[in-house]
């Protein structure tokens, strides 16, 4: 525990170390660290320095140092992304903005307006009425409103269109009103200023369809003679001009010295202490079935034998920590990855006084929390606002719904219930706490898993100056495909969108395949344009690469109160959480899966309640066929490749588990589901011979019990249990370096990376000598597009194996050894391609997280190697080995380390089984 501080300002009503002192129950010193982090004075500039006088006049306080750049940028006619901390008046750089063309507009006799496109509903709602005020402030007559799905129909919204100069919207908006364009001629013709709020947060399959969106408002916007400015605003990113150009299509200034003050924080790194060290009622025992994912999943649990590696979850802890610093008076604010986990941490804080009554003599003290998430009505969310700003309440557990800038106004402390995954959202939540220069207490729980250990164990992660990089990626052709049709329908597409829009290649052979499906006609010569199903807004969902949706239902006789009003499911959560038979939990209810329909024409999933003590746990098997090497570079004496390919993904069995206990009622029931096959971005790594070599005699010994299809003595199988375990680490460690999400990856370690390459191809590359070249060349271009046509995926993982057995035993030269990492959505979402770039970085991570693990475990555990999405169960799986060749890999190694295992000749045959571990 660090003790390098000086004594805290007795601003705050709990210190770190106070906590540390007084919390009740067991505490190993070496579970908690204790950071001191210092505050920053505010560096301002004079407002009549930047300002006109009438604006300059009303304003109290000088602006902030980065105020005043971001709006000389815009007053240079530039397009700016503002990325500093929470609260550092990043909404005041585009309001003044707003301001300056309205006196601009009227001066001219003419109109100006501005789009402002949030993240969120609520807090659309928060920054309407502080614009608003603003501008009451400003003594000008700019009128602010809110349009979305929430807004009244009819007479308002037409008035709103007509009238308001600022509107306030989503982007699920804008992708629905751009049909309707022309009854925004008036707005749209004089849009001076376009916003994105909280940019950061447009990553992945999200960011994709929002950079597409933009990209369809400003074909629009033109037509009508408009060409505004762009602000985005962003928590502090580690590539904000990269990312907000990839959104915009533009360049953009980055504005990102922070000249706003903040004050001191102590920042608690707190690892829940060891089960065995505490004897918990068998109600809190039921507490510790982590199974609160906000639907259901269920984390795995260590091995058995391994008990004592098992912790108090962080679902358990955080919310005592979270009562424990109320009734010191500390206003807080816990932060939980779900609703449930809001809901039912308000009960464990209950709890957790109830429990210790002899410590918290005083049942009233500090007791008012409430649960706060997108699930509450307005009304109640507007509620829980208006307490916390004016002191009622003490306490509020919250979705991140609280993270993006809603006025809560200055909280004491903050508790986050597990690392929230990136850097950025760390200090953006924590944040939340001590506005000003007020000294602030941040607690982060640790769940027993491998990004959160990382963190807890390496401190100085966290501190570092470079954060991850926001990931957009426009090259996803099924997600193009789709604003190409929407495009189309709003204005022809011609000559004027090559370049504009995509280039041309990307145009026409996306044109050629809507046009053989009846949704496009005509030629970009001409204009091109939609002629499909009304509205093909409404089949893109900004979270799924395909616009195959699959509805929620309830089952006949259900009494609709039990209704879980869930959004609609994208194909590859079906398949893996909501076949038939499937036991889910949502917003406290469990909900048995009775029926699901793929093929029709609105496909759907039939649920009704149910009470059960078991939940089901779906098996995944998965594969790569047919990839191909679009780029590659070599890392020391090993090769890196970044392509495309087919990734093969089977759920074709699921177990019934019990809650308690965690056995195995039922194993191995069928789903009856189809195969999941995937076009998508990958890349792979390539072991050296005689590296692979070296490692399969220096763990030639080890072996699997009871492993499958009689592999458990294969001489080669310790060695590919390294691959394993560090295919499963780097995976799990991309999000230190990348803003990535760890489940829309996966990997796939082998003993045989032939076998999964295109045979037409190979491994450098070059011509394809298959005489059906072109066939299959323009299959893979419908594939990737997202048009319907034949699959011929082996319908199960049988075939598929056998498929890679038969290429393996047909392959010339001997095979390389190593693992794919793939991104896990139709087409890709560049995180493969952002790994690819990075790769020694995220390897060095896995290194350090495998090596330095001290469950002493050869298989690992949670914290290190294991994952719960294996599709092996976890085995084999070899942390020494897998060090070893991350060690290789970064040149870390001790010269010759290897070279007294180095054989004279190959163990395990003449050639090594096609083994393949996901």
């Amino acid at each position: 525990m660090s003790d390098q501080r000086s004594k805290p300002q007795a601003d705050v009503p709990i210190t770190g170390d106070e906590l540390v002192e007084t919390f009740p129950g067991y505490r190993d010193e070496d579970d908690v660290t204790v950071l001191e982090r210092p505050g920053r004075s505010a560096e301002t500039v004079p407002c009549a320095e930047v300002l006109d006088p009438e604006l300059a006049g009303p304003l109290e306080n000088d602006l902030y140092t980065h105020q005043a750049a971001a709006l000389e940028a815009l007053a240079d006619d530039e397009n700016v992304c503002v990325a500093t901390s929470t609260s550092s008046g990043k909404t005041r750089i585009y309001a003044l903005q707003i301001a300056r063309h309205y006196l601009e507009a009227r001066a001219r006799d003419a109109a100006s307006t501005a789009y402002l496109l949030y993240p969120t509903k609520a807090l659309s709602r928060d920054q309407e009425r502080s614009l608003n005020d603003l501008y009451d402030d400003l003594g000008l007559d700019i009128t602010v409103r809110v349009y979305d799905g929430d807004t009244e129909r009819g007479e308002n919204r037409r008035r709103i269109r007509e009238e308001a100069d600022v509107i306030i919207t989503n982007f699920a908006g804008v992708n629905t009103y751009l049909h309707d364009h022309d009854r925004w001629a008036r707005f749209l013709s004089a849009c001076d200023l376009l916003v994105i709020d909280e940019s950061h947060t447009y990553t992945g399959v999200h960011g994709m369809h929002v950079a597409w969106i933009v990209r369809r408002l400003k074909r629009v916007l033109d037509y009508y003679g408009a060409d505004p400015q762009f602000v985005l605003t962003s928590a502090t990113i580690g590539n904000p001009g990269a990312h907000s150009s990839a959104l915009i299509d533009e360049p953009v200034t980055v504005v990102d010295e922070d000249g706003s003050p903040t004050g001191p924080r102590d920042l608690v790194l707190w690892n829940p202490p060891p089960k065995d060290r505490e004897d918990p009622s068998h109600d809190e025992r039921d507490e510790w079935r982590d199974d609160e994912d906000g639907d259901g999943a269920t984390s795995e649990k260590a091995p058995a034998d391994d008990v004592a590696l098992e912790r108090v979850p962080a679902t358990v802890e955080a919310p005592r920590i979270l009562s424990h610093l109320t009734y010191q008076d500390a206003q807080t604010l816990l932060f939980t990855p779900s609703r449930k986990l809001a809901e039912l941490s308000v009960k464990r804080a209950s709890k957790h006084r109830h429990d210790n009554r002899r410590y918290y003599a005083n049942p009233d003290r500090g007791s008012a929390i409430e649960p706060y998430h997108a699930g509450h009505s307005r009304t109640n969310r507007h509620g829980t606002e208006h307490q916390l700003k004016t002191g009622v309440l003490d306490g509020v557990a919250s979705t991140n719904a609280l993270e993006l800038g809603i006025d809560i106004g200055e909280m004491d402390a903050t508790v986050q219930l597990g690392y929230p995954g990136q850097r950025q959202s760390f200090w953006q939540q924590i944040g939340r706490a001590g506005r000003g220069s007020r000294r602030a207490l941040s607690v982060l729980v640790a769940e027993h898993r491998t990004l959160d250990q990382y963190v807890v164990n390496d401190p100085d992660y966290l501190l570092e100056n470079d954060v991850e990089d926001a990931v957009v990626d426009i090259d996803n052709d099924a997600v193009f495909a789709q604003h190409l049709r929407c495009a189309a329908d709003e204005l022809a597409v011609d000559e004027s969108d090559v370049g504009a829009f995509a280039d041309r290649d990307r145009l026409e052979r996306a044109v050629e395949m809507w046009r053989r499906a009846g949704q496009l006609r005509g030629h970009l010569e001409t204009g091109v344009s939609y002629v499909g199903p009304p509205r093909p807004q409404r089949s893109v969902s900004l979270y799924a690469t395909t616009g195959e949706e699959y509805e929620v239902r309830l089952a006949d006789g259900v009494d609709e109160r039990s209704d879980p009003e869930m959004e609609p499911l994208a194909k590859e959560r079906v398949l893996r959480d909501f076949h038939e038979g499937a036991v889910r939990l949502h917003q406290g209810q469990q909900y048995e899966v009775t029926a699901v329909e793929h093929g029709a024409p609105r496909p759907s999933v039939t649920l009704r309640p149910t009470d059960v003590d078991y939940y089901t746990r779906t098996r995944t098997d998965v594969t790569v066929l047919d990839a191909v090497s679009e780029e590659s570079r070599e890392v020391g004496e090993f090769t890196l490749h970044f392509g495309r390919g087919r990734v093969l993904v089977y759920h074709g069995t699921y177990d019934k588990v019990a809650v308690h206990g965690g056995k195995k009622r039922e194993q191995g029931i069928p789903t009856d589901n189809p195969p999941l096959s995937m076009e998508t971005q990958l890349c792979w790594l390539e072991v050296p011979q005689n590296v692979e070599d070296a490692l399969i005699e220096k763990y030639r010994d080890v072996s699997v019990p009871d492993l499958e299809d009689g592999l458990a003595d294969t001489a080669h199988l310790g060695y590919a249990g390294g691959l394993h375990a560090a295919e499963h680490a780097t995976i799990g460690v991309a999000p230190l370096e990348l803003m990535v999400d760890k489940r829309d990856l996966g990997g796939l370690a082998t003993l045989t990376i032939d076998s999964h390459l295109d045979r037409a191809v190979g491994r450098e590359g070059g011509t394809n000598t298959n005489t059906d070249a072109d066939a299959d060349a323009e299959a893979r271009n419908e594939s990737t597009f997202g048009a319907p046509g034949s699959d011929d995926a082996p319908r199960n993982i049988a075939a598929a194996e056998a498929t890679v057995r038969e290429i393996a035993q047909g392959l010339e030269r001997t095979p390389a050894s190593g693992w794919f990492i793939y991104d896990g959505i139709e087409g890709g979402l560049g995180f493969a391609r952002a790994i690819y770039e990075n790769y020694e970085a995220v390897a060095e991570r896995a290194r350090d997280l495998i090596a330095d693990c001290d469950c002493g475990n050869v298989g690992g555990c949670p914290a290190c190697v294991m994952d719960e999405q294996c599709g092996n169960d976890n085995r084999p799986l070899h942390r020494e080995a897998a060090v070893d060749v991350l060690d290789q890999l970064l040149g870390d190694a001790d010269e010759g380390a290897l070279a007294a295992h180095r054989p004279d000749e190959e163990h395990g045959g003449d050639r090594r089984p096609p083994l393949f571990y996901a």
